[in-house]
């Protein structure tokens, strides 16, 4: 088997899941429009905002595409507002647009954001049990999606939320299992220079390399503490 086509297996196999993560027993209520949302329906298209770098879809380098393949599982066309730091979102979150926002951990304020249903991710089990601690995971607002050393502090971890007035539910739900998923994790770590959320990432991607998360984390280890 040809790596193109083992590439298109897992992207296959990948779908299935993010799907799964569209459906639900009973219809969705949106705390966004009180609207009922068809829980086996997709819109159209999903709107994030997000850090430069954290939504590639193969024009800044044809070897990091993690939108492409998303688009052609799901039909939601993904509409990305990029900006250069953490200061820059409080000026544009209060446009209403966006349904999910990738930033740092603490970057906006609780009331933007509503909870996330962690069980219509399959893949959140997979999930490194070093966030089982994260405040904002257990309050089910955030979904880690990475973290990067930064000596001599703790790690920043920079997260995915869904917003209180996101429209497009099912596409969301959709970008974060596909998020969640090893090649993207790892898609996204070799593109970063940081570390999966998902330890099965660490392995079996050409780009990011079977010993970068071991190497990155010995740089910051945190679960030790410093020496005094």
């Amino acid at each position: 088997m040809t790596a193109n086509k083992i590439v298109q297996v897992i992207i296959a196999c990948v779908a299935c899941t993010v799907l799964f993560a569209c459906k639900k027993d009973n219809p969705v209520d949106s705390s966004s429009s009180n609207v009922i949302i068809d829980p086996l329906a997709m819109e159209a298209e999903l709107n994030i905002l997000a850090m430069d770098g954290r939504i590639e879809s193969g024009k800044n380098s044809a070897a990091f595409d993690w939108v492409t393949p998303f688009e052609a599982a799901t039909g939601c066309k993904v509409k990305a507002t990029l900006l250069d730091s953490n200061e820059l979102f409080a000026n544009k979150i209060d446009s209403n647009k966006y349904d999910l926002v990738i930033a740092a951990d603490s970057s906006l304020p609780v009331d933007l954001l509503q909870t996330i249903d962690f069980s219509r991710l399959r893949s959140f089990k997979e999930l490194d049990k070093r966030f089982s601690e994260n405040s904002s995971l257990q309050k089910k607002i955030a979904l880690p999606l990475h973290w990067k050393k930064i000596n001599p502090v703790p790690p920043s971890t920079e997260v995915i939320k869904l917003l209180v007035k996101a429209q497009n539910i099912n596409c969301a739900y959709a970008w974060m299992e596909w998020s969640l998923s090893p090649k993207v994790q790892a898609d996204i770590a070799a593109a970063l220079d940081t570390i999966p959320a998902v330890p099965a990432a660490c392995s079996g991607n050409e780009l990011l390399g079977d010993d970068a998360c071991e190497q990155r984390m010995a740089e910051t280890p945190i679960d030790k503490k410093p020496n005094p």
